[in-house]
């Protein structure tokens, strides 16, 4: 769509001449003769740019009254831009530009040059904003706080906590938990319950973006800040305005970026990459971390100074074994919900399949149990959901794995009911750091891998050595699925 000018010049020829110019450069222009013309056409009083021309004669009385006129307009079109062409030695520009908001002045005789330039500025801008307005449409409506499901004391008194700091709307919470236990769900649902609820609701894993990475899509970057930057990006604080900012795995962020979040959070402003602005941005941070920030606020890998300014409120989800009467309802709703989605309505859970699913361990909390659920209505054929449709159900056994080893040899010894390979794994990872007193070099050379691929499996598995170490000065410290 074309962006729409219109230009008010009592001369006539000067009139068509920039009505021309502006259909050469793109714009979907209309003239008129006076203000009061153009005040009387309710079709444009909303036009993206109004080129007002002041008459070289501008008496006093008609110049007091056409300025009022403005004010009036501006005051009810601010987003519109103005551009003011005044007579050559017109005395008082700059202030009466501030009075009405101009964006710019020319002054005649005015060049063709000037005018393409200051609308082709103006175009951008247009276009920008007009591709924001659709990024924000494109953005998914958070659902509220029915989606939250459970019925549990634990789970109630958790929906009761976020619902009271919905009502502050600029509040920082910071949600804590296991992964899988629907973090995102719950900062969905604040939003949503928030007067910032029409605004958008933009959700960042700070731990899937390259670090290197992350200042630009949280801030932005101008056009030739490096070598790939072609065109300015919009930061994703930017597209947020107004709405809320869920920074998911919060811990991830480097300790350098910590500060520029630290110093948007004192001023309320963003400066892209290579930029020389501070624009204003009103956001809502909402945080969340499976990790124990408190430790690296300790080790001095998080700032303490950040840490504390987003964890204004922080709310703690429990994990799905800790409110195992949750099970039934989040079972029963998902799986009447798959149903309809797969056209098999009618699909239902039975009572041993409800009993296996409640005494399960849950390890990946709400969101194995959805796969799970998704999983056992897609292959079900009879319409009754039964224990043998739930694969992962037999994993709920806990079982020892015994490893020997003598001159050399390892022996593994796996139980008649099998194993799970990862548990395996992640024991011996916490046999070796037992061994090594939490030391990850020395337990990586135990294990025969390399340092950094033992962080990768420690992260996977959530093993925080900061932890394994204070587990052990406190004699807290159990392996898990091995054993000497």
């Amino acid at each position: 769509m074309q962006p729409k000018i219109a230009i008010i010049d009592a001369d006539e020829g000067a009139r068509e001449r920039t009505i021309a110019l502006c259909e050469g450069s793109g714009w979907s222009p209309e003239g008129y003769a006076s203000l009061s013309a153009f005040l009387q056409e309710t079709r444009s009083r909303e036009p993206d740019v109004l080129v007002y021309a002041a008459p070289d004669a501008w008496v006093e009385g008609v110049q007091e009254r056409t300025v009022t006129g403005l004010e009036t307009w501006r005051g009810e079109n601010g987003k519109s831009q103005l551009l003011l062409l005044l007579p050559s030695g017109f005395q008082g520009g700059d202030r009466l530009a501030l009075k009405l908001g101009a964006r710019n002045i020319l002054y005649r005789p005015v060049d063709d040059d000037d005018i393409s330039s200051i609308l082709r500025k103006a175009a951008e801008g247009i276009g920008k904003r007009t591709r924001r307005r659709e990024l924000r449409r494109r953005l998914d409506t958070p659902a509220g706080f029915e989606e939250i499901l459970g019925t549990s004391g634990k789970i109630r008194e958790v929906i009761e906590l976020a619902r009271r700091v919905a009502g502050s709307d600029f509040t920082s919470v910071m949600i804590l938990g296991e992964p899988g236990t629907g973090k995102g769900a719950l900062a969905k649902a604040i939003h949503a319950a928030s007067d910032r609820s029409k605004g958008p609701f933009i959700e960042v894993n700070c731990g899937a973006i390259p670090r290197n990475l992350l200042e630009s899509e949280f801030f932005g970057y101008e056009k030739g800040a490096f070598t790939d930057a072609k065109e300015e990006k919009i930061g994703l604080f930017e597209c947020a305005d107004g709405g809320t900012i869920f920074l998911d795995e919060v811990g991830e962020i480097d300790y350098g970026l910590q500060a520029k979040l630290l110093k948007f959070l004192d001023s309320r402003t963003i400066r892209r990459i290579s930029g020389t602005r501070f624009l204003p941005v009103d956001v809502r941070i909402i945080s969340a971390t499976n990790s124990n920030l408190k430790r690296a606020v300790e080790t001095k890998r998080f700032r303490s100074d950040l840490y504390y300014r987003l964890n204004v409120l922080e709310i703690h989800l429990p994990p799905l074994r800790e409110r195992r009467e949750d099970v039934r309802p989040i079972a029963e709703a998902y799986t009447k919900r798959f149903a309809g989605r797969m056209n098999k309505a009618g699909t239902a859970l039975s009572e041993e399949a409800v009993t296996a699913l409640e005494e399960y361990s849950w390890p990946g909390n709400i969101r194995e149990l959805i796969n799970i659920i998704e999983r056992a209505v897609l292959l079900n054929r009879s319409g009754t959901v039964t224990p043998a449709d739930l694969p992962l159900v037999k994993e709920q056994r806990e079982t020892t794995v015994a490893v020997e080893e003598t001159e050399g040899t390892i022996r593994i010894d796996i139980p008649p009911e099998g194993v799970s390979l990862e548990e395996v794994e992640k024991g011996l990872i916490l046999a070796a750091l037992e061994r090594t007193e939490g030391n990850v070099t020395r337990a990586a050379g135990l294990l025969g891998v390399g340092r950094g691929t033992l962080r990768y499996k420690m992260k996977k598995y959530g093993i925080d050595p900061a932890e394994t170490k204070e587990n052990l000065k406190n004699g807290s410290f159990e392996p898990v699925g091995a054993a000497d």
